[in-house]
């Protein structure tokens, strides 16, 4: 027993020696997201443009592999296209929610090229929907006839989001990096249908220090 917790000491002890690196940063950047679910079907819905941004910590346990957390200010959503409620009327227009989301990846690196991969949480903080009722008779018109708008609130989508991010990236040795992710929800953030979040996310950041050699 005493052999095995010293061996077992004595490879923590290498293993906190060799890196035991900190790095702390920001990211900015935009992307595409959608619904995705049984109520999420893209000959209803498109696309939404959308911006995020945050700080980076990242500890490098050992040579060319971190875990690496990010706190972010984060838009998703998707935009209604013909999205029939009965037999007269359809949803249209963009539906935008704000996240604030916690991703934690662990990070492997080889020369300048990255890859990450990890869960994230999220917490819906406000949502600025702006969906219109209009006859679905007048879909396919320039000018559809616009019945009103479709009341949504806070209280009409769930709070917590989570589910996975996964990315790769190319990192100089200044700390500057690009990087090009995809993120998935695991639980629809409506709680009436089967919407949940997908995306891709294209960035830009900065790492300070040095990476370890």
């Amino acid at each position: 027993m005493k052999k095995t917790l010293l061996l077992l000491l004595f490879i923590l002890f290498a293993v906190q020696a060799q890196a035991q690196f900190a790095r702390f940063g920001a990211k900015v950047g935009g992307g595409f997201t959608r619904a995705q679910g049984d109520d999420g079907s893209s000959s209803v819905t498109n696309p939404l443009a959308g911006f995020h941004a945050g700080f980076i910590g990242s500890y490098e346990f050992v040579s060319r592999l971190a875990l690496q957390a990010e706190l972010q200010y984060d838009q998703k959503g998707f935009t209604y296209d013909g999205y029939l409620i009965n037999a007269a009327e359809a949803l249209i227009d963009d539906h935008r929610l704000h996240y604030v989301t916690l991703p934690v990846m662990l990070k492997i690196q080889k020369g300048g090229l990255f890859a990450e991969a990890g869960p994230y949480v999220g917490y819906l903080v406000a949502e600025t929907t702006k969906v219109n009722v209009i006859d679905q008779a007048s879909i396919n018109e320039p000018e559809p006839l616009i019945f009103g708008e479709y009341p949504l609130s806070l209280n009409d989508f769930e709070r917590w989001d989570y589910g996975y991010t996964a990315g790769i990236g190319i990192q100089l040795d200044s700390g500057l990096f690009m990087s090009v992710h995809n993120t998935g929800g695991f639980k629809s953030f409506s709680k009436e249908l089967d919407q949940k979040n997908f995306g891709f996310k294209l960035s830009i950041g900065y790492l300070l220090g040095s990476r370890l050699p």
